[in-house]
């Protein structure tokens, strides 16, 4: 496909509000005395079985569904007509995380709507006089992400895409909200079996805190304002007969910088196609004289796998995903794939 003239244009006009957030992102890169001063942190728990098989190590070549958490670019690859995925997360101390996604073609572009949320179960409510909770009284936080997205190709190689994000976060009586952003750019080469990604995550306005909690019956608790976790990441896909090499590094504003490498292996027969893959991180820490237990990584490997079926106009997957911690205990994701 040849790339217009206009669009060229506009390319390189994405191109260069990339950079530019970019450094932006990068400037604001925090070490580790900054680490557990953010809000909104169930924005970096991953999604879908895949990228959790992976260790989120694909924004490169991630496409359809998939690609909503990941690199919204991605919304605009081979999706022909609507994807939809479910799925369910154990995650770490008993959390349920709970994912439903949709992506759609309209028009020359593709738009997607996603949603999370974080069930914790029934808590017990303490006081001052209550300690131990034996009064019985219970709450449940509410943790949520709405999603919203476009993607548009502008040629066979070249895509991009932004999200705009809701974020809610309520305990008992108490909670905040705010608004992020999302861009993402992939390029495939012309020659070589490689992609390259690159996407900017949850840039945007602080999360403070407000509610009767807050309220002692004479005064009001103020709240400092906190920043969401920015982050950014470069990542790239190499190619290799059946199996794609992932590689992405991940500068954050609030945690420690972190690389992934994942290996996926991919196998089509027919109306039937199979993958399996796995992947590492590991935690880029530039300073020596943090203590193990505050700067070692709680997660290790992870592996999954995934088979998917096209019956007639329709599409049925089913994927899995496990990650390994010995601090958390192992914590895994089983997704349901739609597509019509």
């Amino acid at each position: 496909m040849v790339i217009e003239k206009g669009d060229s244009k506009m390319i390189k006009k994405l191109i260069t509000t990339c950079l530019v957030f970019a450094w932006f992102s990068i400037s604001m890169a925090g070490t580790s005395a900054s680490i557990g001063t953010d809000s909104g942190t169930q924005l970096l728990i991953q999604t879908g079985a895949k990228g959790v098989a992976l260790n989120s190590s694909f924004n490169a070549s991630v496409t359809g569904v998939d690609a909503l958490y990941y690199n919204p670019a991605g919304i605009a690859g081979k999706v022909n007509g609507v994807e939809a995925q479910f799925s369910s997360y154990s995650y770490i101390a008993g959390i349920k995380h709970t994912y439903a996604a949709f992506v759609s073609n309209v028009g020359e572009g593709t738009v997607g709507l996603s949603f999370k949320s974080l069930d914790f179960g029934d808590i017990k409510k303490t006081t001052a006089d209550d300690t131990h909770g034996t009064s019985g009284n219970t709450y449940s936080p509410n943790f949520s992400v709405l999603t919203l997205s476009y993607g548009k190709s502008f040629s066979d190689r070249i895509r991009f895409g932004t999200s705009v994000k809701i974020v809610n976060e309520a305990v008992d009586q108490t909670g905040g909200s705010a608004f992020a952003l999302d861009m993402g750019v992939q390029y495939e080469h012309a020659s070589l079996p490689l992609k390259l990604g690159v996407s900017l995550r949850n840039l945007g306005s602080k999360m403070e805190y407000s509610g009767i909690n807050l309220e002692d019956g004479t005064s009001t608790l103020l709240t400092e304002a906190s920043n969401l976790p920015a982050n950014l990441n470069i990542s790239s896909t190499y190619k290799v007969g059946p199996v794609d090499i992932h590689y992405s590094f991940t500068n954050h504003s609030y945690a420690f910088n972190e690389s992934s490498l994942g290996l996926e292996y991919q196998i089509e027969m027919g109306d039937y196609s199979a993958w399996v893959g796995g992947g590492i991180n590991s935690l880029l820490i530039e300073e020596d004289d943090l203590d193990e237990d505050y700067s070692s990584n709680p997660f290790g490997a992870s592996f999954g796998g995934g088979l998917n079926a096209k019956l007639g106009d329709f599409n049925f997957g089913l994927d899995f995903g496990l990650k390994q911690s010995e601090l958390f205990g192992n914590t895994s994701v089983l997704a349901l794939n739609i597509g019509f």
